[in-house]
């Protein structure tokens, strides 16, 4: 069997299973053929916007005779997919605004019936916020380390109701006070730091950046 990443086991672990599960942005098509071989998922489409990963995918597909159940797929985004094609979707391995912007190319994925599990390699904050404003909500983040990088992974249901968020909502998510999650965070407020600072220095202090900074650090400091 197939053995993943510890970060690539943690999109996996949100997955609900029971349906067809299509993985946007597959590379080489771990991630599907690890959900079949655990008997999680029936069928996969693997889809990619460039061709080599795709043949890469189609290569380890072969090597595991999986060809009969993991469809591979040219796609940018969501854009070759059809709705109701699929019962989940995998985002994993590109950045939250890039993901954000592939989801706002596609209006079916406002459907109740549908399981979303992404898993941002930055900017989660932009993807979460796109989210909570189009409708959808949170369901499990969990935060994993792999070598010296740090990985978010959450899934997500559409419910159709907007609730007021603010910019630490979209920072912080649901993420769990791990240690791990923890030291996410305090990059981000390092990152932040840096931004208020600057302002402040032309003597245009941002008063909600500190506001959010210090909702990120009670959150490292609980």
């Amino acid at each position: 069997m197939i053995k993943l990443t510890e970060r690539l086991s943690a999109a996996a672990s949100l997955v609900k299973g029971g349906g067809i599960v299509a993985d946007i942005g597959t590379d080489h098509g771990y991630l599907p053929i690890y959900l079949i071989q655990s008997g999680k998922i029936e069928k996969a489409i693997a889809a990619d916007i460039g061709k080599m990963p795709l043949e890469n995918a189609r290569k380890s597909v072969a090597q595991y005779e999986l060809s009969d159940k993991i469809e591979l797929r040219l796609s940018d985004g969501l854009n070759s997919f059809r709705e109701n094609e699929v019962n989940e979707i995998v985002f994993a391995g590109m950045g939250g605004t890039l993901i954000a912007e592939k989801l706002k190319e596609t209006p079916w994925i406002k459907n109740e019936s549908l399981h979303f599990v992404f898993q941002p390699q930055s900017r989660a904050e932009d993807l979460r916020e796109f989210l909570f404003a189009n409708g959808f909500e949170i369901g499990e983040e969990i935060a994993t380390r792999e070598g010296n990088r740090f990985y978010i992974a959450f899934d997500a249901f559409y419910k159709g109701a907007v609730r007021e968020f603010t910019v630490a909502d979209c920072f912080l998510g649901k993420l769990p006070k791990t240690e791990d999650a923890k030291i996410h965070i305090q990059k981000q407020v390092n990152r932040l730091q840096k931004r208020y600072d600057a302002t402040k220095e032309i003597g245009k202090e941002d008063t909600e950046l500190f506001e959010t900074i210090q909702k990120l650090k009670d959150f490292i400091n609980d």
